[in-house]
C-alpha cells in the first residue's frame, strides 16, 4: 500500500507540474502576441474599447442652478489668516491723478495708486508685478520693505516703464 500511494504521488506532482510549465508558457506567447498589433486587437480589452463610445446615462440636472454666496463674516478668507504674511509698500516717484496703475499679485489686482502709494500684504510664493499698461508717460516705483525680513524682492528696489507689466518678482521670505 505504501508503494501505491508513493506513485500516486510522484505521478500527480509530475501532472501538476506540467500545468504549471504550460501555464507559463501560455503566459509567455500571449505576452509576445501583445508586441503585434494584428493580434492586440484580440487580446487585449483595452485595445478594443480603445475608440468606442461610451453609453453613460444623461447627467440630472436641478431645477434651478446652484448658486453659493460668500457671507460677509469676519472670518471670510480664513486660509490667508493661517499663512504668515508680509507688508510690502510701493511708492510711485510722480503719481498721476487719472493714471489707472495697478498692483498685481499672481495675475490678480489688488490695489492701485490713487494717491500715489500702495500697501499691499503678500505670501511667501507670491508673485507679484505693476500693471502701467494705461500709462503713456514712463513712471517711477519705489519698494519698501517696512520689516526687512523678505528675501526678494530687495529693500528700495526702484522699478521704471510704460505700457507693459512691470516685474518685481517672486516673494520669498527669510527663514527665521
Amino acid at each position: 500500500m505504501n508503494k501505491s500511494k508513493d506513485s500516486w504521488m510522484i505521478r500527480s506532482e509530475a501532472i501538476l507540474l506540467r500545468i504549471i510549465v504550460i501555464c507559463m508558457m501560455i503566459l509567455v506567447v500571449s505576452q509576445l502576441l501583445l508586441f503585434k498589433e494584428e493580434t492586440r486587437s484580440y487580446l487585449s480589452k483595452v485595445d478594443k474599447m480603445e475608440g468606442e463610445q461610451l453609453n453613460t446615462a444623461m447627467p440630472l440636472y436641478a431645477d434651478t442652478p446652484l448658486q453659493i454666496k460668500e457671507e460677509a463674516t469676519a472670518i471670510k478668507n480664513y486660509q490667508s489668516m493661517l499663512r504668515k504674511s508680509k507688508v510690502i509698500l510701493l511708492h510711485m516717484v510722480k503719481p498721476s491723478e487719472n493714471a489707472k496703475v495697478y498692483v498685481v499679485v499672481n495675475g490678480k489686482r489688488t490695489s492701485d495708486f490713487i494717491k500715489g502709494n500702495s500697501k499691499v500684504t503678500v505670501y511667501d510664493g507670491d508673485y507679484l508685478e505693476i500693471d502701467t499698461t494705461e500709462l503713456e508717460q514712463p513712471v517711477q516705483f519705489i519698494i519698501k520693505i517696512p520689516e526687512k525680513d523678505l528675501l526678494s524682492p530687495v529693500d528700495g528696489l526702484i522699478v521704471e516703464g510704460s505700457k507693459g507689466i512691470l516685474t518685481i518678482g517672486k516673494i520669498k521670505f527669510k527663514n527665521e
